[in-house]
This record gives C-alpha cells, structure tokens and sequence, in this order.
C-alpha cells in the first residue's frame, strides 16, 4: 500500500515487509548500501527491508555475497536488480517514522527505522568483527536506517555534507535519549549496522551546494533526521523520554539494575520480603526528584570517565547528592569517609546507598529491631 507521496511526486510503498521508494524521475543517490551502493545516478528504486523472522529464528540479512538470494527479494517486490539499493533491519516497517519540513520551495523528508536493542553501541568501542582479503563480516542488523529526501537538486559534496548532518542529527537525538550502549557504560552513538542514502532530484533546475549547519538545507535535514529516529525508536523499542524517566533506566549503563540492587539489599537485611522491597524500588524508581539526582550523579560518574572533572570532585560532590537520595528514599543520610575516587566506586556506592536507604525505608515501616539489619 502506498503511505506517503514526496513533494517530487514519488511514491513510498510498504509491502513485503518494506518500505520502497520508487522514482518518479532523475535522482542522484548517496548510500551505504551494499548493494548498488556510493554515489549512483541509474537508480529506479531504494528499499528498506525488516529480516528479523520472528521470536527464535535466524535474521534474514544477505550477506554481500549472496547474489541470488538478492536477487530473488528484489524480485518478488517489482523491482530492477541492477538499478536499485537497499538496507535491511530487524525493525518492522510498521514502526517506521517520516517527518517532513518545508522553507519556502525547499522541502525535505526523512524516514527512519530506529533500533539499539541488539547491537547499540558507542563510536570507538572495541571492534567485534575484522574484514580482512575480502572475508565476509558478520554482522548483526539491529540498526537505525534513515533515507533523507530533498525535492532539490545537490552536488555531490553537498550530498556527502549531507550525510554528515544527518549522522550528528541521529547522534543529537541518542543523546537526547541518554539511549545505553550496550557494549560499554557510554551513552549510544548508533548500532554497528546503521544505513543512510541522501537522495537528490536530479530533475530540478536548482542545484544546492551546501548542507552544513549554517544553512537551511542542513537545518531541515537536522530537524526531521532527529524526529524520525526519536520516533521510531519510540514506536519500536519503547525507548521514549517517558520510559527513561527512570532511576534504573538512568543506571544501568554503570551495571546498576534490579538484580545487582536485590542482591545488596539481601546481604543486608536478608530477613525482608523480596516483594516489599521491589514494590519500594519499582515505586521510587519514577519518582522526579530521585530520577533528577540519580541523573546528576550519574553525569559525574560520565565526566569523571572523559576526564572532565577530578576524581576528588566526583567524590566531593557525589556525597552530597548521595545524602540527598539517601533522605529522598529514607529520611537518613550515608556514613562519612566511605568515598572513593574512582568510576566502579561510585557505582558501588550508588548501588550500596540505594539498597541500605529501601532496607531503612521498609524495617522502619514494619517496626523491624534495627537489631536484624546487618550493616
């Protein structure tokens, strides 16, 4: 079924489990695809394509050298084998987002499908693969895809600046997002299998050359870039500014989740009912003021890792914001001297402060002998 018409008259199609975008003109093409992909002019069509099969099957993702299966997807859907490109994803197209912008004459669409749930990462992580003599690279498509529209014309380095804008644009709205690598305690960049194709229309007697920040080509480009990926990482993984109004949304790139919480708080007072302690912990765990402290203890951890602030200013200004979540949750403040000046301390401290402050929280409520609390 057709879903959206372009301002140059193509047509966006969903079927087949893809979304295709099918030419109604001339275009130029920028891609990453690996098929029919870098800078193409003989372009009829582009796709994007959901291989995840299901719960417990394998991806359906094509490898480079696996023509004739290619051959056969491309064929099923109507399409020109050697004039089209294509990107693969395990997100279903259902869950796509398209934003458009207009200035004037000038108008700009992005589509994205937006996915960090199997190979989220940060930019500079250790590797997990090595392409070496033409040997196949394994990879797994989680992925965030984006195709950007413009109903100009554009040379060639404006395309490529374009994919530049567009890149700082996905990263701007993972860091909105503060979206977990899931590889490393750094706030995602991106997933190791993101695609991107800049499409201009080569019919149009305008032809622009700039697609930097300063101009509004880049503007447009930044604005429906961001929305669209903000959307259907929404629309897909739930991953929304809501569900990360969370303590545990907020920790859990420093290994701080439920479990390692449970753990502690059973060590020390191993007599309390597991049920009590999760409802406490599931009922804070939203609460504003807590999310906004766990933030700002959070963010020094961050910035004692890039080397930002000292190890004694982390630990100088993370009691202070330990004291306040320890009152927020049970009306007592933590021991002096227990801080340390280094990230997997603050972490442990966090997670000890937390787990102590529920344990006080419910032995009070129950009338518990503090006797009972080993601490």
């Amino acid at each position: 079924m057709m879903i959206y018409q372009l301002e140059t008259g193509d047509k966006i199609h969903r079927y087949n489990r893809c979304l295709v975008a099918k030419f109604s003109g001339k275009r130029r093409v920028l891609s990453t695809s690996s098929h029919n992909g870098g800078y193409r002019e003989d372009l009829s069509a582009i796709f994007n394509r959901d291989v995840n099969p299901g719960v417990g099957k394998l991806s359906e993702y094509c490898k480079s050298s696996e023509e004739e299966k290619k051959k056969f997807i491309i064929d099923e859907l109507g399409l020109d084998y050697t004039s089209v490109a294509y990107m693969a994803t395990i997100v279903s197209m259902d869950h796509a987002a398209i934003k458009t912008l207009k200035y004037d004459t000038l108008s700009v669409t992005a589509i994205a499908t937006a996915s960090l749930e199997v190979n989220g990462g940060r930019v500079g992580e250790e590797a997990t693969c090595y392409e070496n003599c033409g040997e196949n690279v394994p990879l797994k498509p989680g992925t965030i895809n984006i195709m950007v529209f413009c109903n100009r014309d554009m040379t060639c380095e404006c395309m490529a600046r374009s994919i530049m804008t567009s890149t700082e644009a996905k990263v701007a709205a993972l860091q909105e997002l503060m979206a977990s690598s899931l590889r490393s305690s750094g706030i995602a960049t991106g997933s190791g299998t993101d695609n991107i194709m800049i499409i201009a229309n080569a019919d149009s007697n305008d032809k622009l050359t700039y697609a930097g920040k300063h101009g509004k080509l880049g503007e447009l480009i930044g604005r429906t870039v961001m929305d669209a990926v903000t959307e259907s990482l929404e629309k897909h993984m739930n991953l929304s500014a809501n569900s990360q109004h969370s303590v545990l949304s907020r920790t859990k790139r420093y290994g701080i989740d439920e479990k390692s919480l449970i753990e502690k708080i059973e060590v020390i007072c191993p007599s309390l009912d597991i049920s009590d302690v999760l409802h406490l912990v599931h009922t804070k765990d939203r609460n504003g003021v807590l999310v906004g402290l766990t933030s700002l203890y959070i963010h020094l951890m961050d910035q004692l890792k890039w080397g930002l602030i000292s190890g004694k200013t982390a630990s100088q200004c993370g009691e202070i914001l330990l004291n306040q979540i320890s009152t927020c949750l049970s009306n007592e403040t933590i021991p002096e001297n227990v801080f340390s000046e280094n990230i997997n301390s603050m972490a442990e401290l966090f997670t000890a402060c937390f787990a102590d402050a529920v344990v006080c929280n419910l032995t009070n409520t129950n009338n518990l002998n503090q006797g009972d609390v080993t601490r």
